[in-house]
């Protein structure tokens, strides 16, 4: 079989910080050289770095309350361009904004298979930023975009019935991996714990993530310090950066902020807690609960994306009863009360059965089968014309 070029078209990527850029790039990572070869188009980033001989840079702008991501500029004429020079056998269109728009409009005007991916609930997000009158708005944008693709990737199962019901057809499972040599307990670091002023006999409750009202990081925030008058030696520390900060280092002085870590230094950070706290209930998946898992932590979450299709109540972790804060206070309670270290045991093990290859060659299998479908249909694509 000829090596196939899968075009792949997102509004984030490597080195931006965040789920959907790292999931991305871990799935690249991991196809079959042998039988892919991928191309990225993207925003040209902000941070200064050489460009991938991968990879082509379109325009973008800065997104309000998000400074560190762009939106893709419409970019119709520099996908034509790179399309008429490499064309590609499927696009995978991983962002849904204006870029993603305009690849799914010249996909399907070319006849090449195009699918997508739902990754952000942007929906939900604005309800955190006043602006809930958009949601309506938002899911009608959502769903023609996706209902002209072929296939809608979601990380999680919950996620298809969610979907499924908003009017979105043909949404399939495609789950997230986790490095599970890259977040391992034997990152643990005493030497990290004692720059934190943990003392001895003190838990470190974990929160990962972007500092920003759609992350629920108050309730996780809450609980600790409830939980701390209660006579538990537990102390929340935060990994990330983002617009709240500054408050919440204000309403929180226990709490240890680090900013942002990548690399062995993130790793580090994870090994070094107790427990991992997940408040947010605006993921589609969250990656970092995976990551926390094969890093060794109990997760405390709301019983929904990857919590829901990964964490055990009672065994790796604790699930929230309903979807309120004191829910998830109760849910952090039950688990100071119980052996951290064995469901942190329990936590890796599951993990461990969630490679990044495992979900690649779902990927890949799904691809062939598009691939074979939409030759079946027509045989050929149609030539990328020049005009608009």
């Amino acid at each position: 079989m000829s090596i196939r070029h899968l075009c792949v078209v997102t509004e984030t990527y490597f080195p931006e910080v965040n789920g959907v850029a790292n999931s991305l790039r871990r799935l690249i990572s991991h196809l079959n050289p042998e039988l892919y070869r991928v191309t990225i188009v993207r925003p040209a980033p902000k941070q200064s770095v050489s460009q991938p001989e991968n990879e082509v840079w379109v325009r973008g702008i800065r997104i309000p309350q998000y400074p560190d991501l762009q939106l893709g500029m419409p970019s119709r004429e520099s996908l034509r361009q790179h399309w008429r020079l490499d064309p590609p056998d499927l696009v995978y269109v991983a962002t849904e904004g204006l870029l993603g728009a305009s690849a799914v409009s010249l996909a399907r005007q070319a006849g090449l298979p195009v699918v997508s991916a739902f990754h952000t609930n942007f929906h939900r997000y604005s309800g955190y930023y006043g602006l809930g009158v958009l949601r309506r708005l938002i899911m009608a944008w959502m769903r023609r975009f996706h209902n002209r693709t072929g296939v809608t990737f979601v990380p999680s199962r919950s996620m298809i019935e969610e979907l499924s019901s908003a009017g979105i057809d043909r949404v399939e499972w495609l789950p997230h991996g986790v490095d599970c040599q890259r977040f391992h307990p034997d990152h643990r670091s005493t030497e990290l714990r004692q720059r934190w002023g943990i003392e001895e006999h003190e838990q470190v409750a974990l929160c990962v993530g972007r500092v920003a009202a759609e992350k629920n990081l108050t309730v996780a925030l809450e609980a600790v310090q409830q939980l701390r008058h209660d006579g538990h030696a537990v102390r929340a520390v935060v990994v990330g950066d983002g617009p709240m900060r500054p408050e919440l280092s204000r309403l929180y002085p226990d709490v240890i902020f680090t900013g942002v870590k990548t690399g062995k230094a993130l790793s580090a950070c994870f090994a070094s807690a107790d427990l991992f706290l997940m408040p947010s209930q605006t993921e589609t998946f969250g990656l970092v609960t995976l990551e926390a898992m094969a890093s060794g932590l109990p997760v405390v979450a709301y019983d929904q994306a990857a919590a829901r299709e990964f964490v055990r109540s009672g065994v790796d972790g604790e699930l929230a009863n309903d979807d309120s804060a004191g829910a998830f206070t109760e849910a952090l309670r039950r688990a100071l009360q119980a052996d951290l270290i064995l469901m942190g045991l329990d936590s890796r093990a599951q993990a461990e059965q969630l490679s990044w290859e495992m979900v690649a060659r779902q990927f890949e299998r799904r691809i062939e089968s598009l691939l074979l479908s939409a030759h079946n249909r027509h045989g050929v694509v149609q030539p990328l014309q020049t005009s608009s």
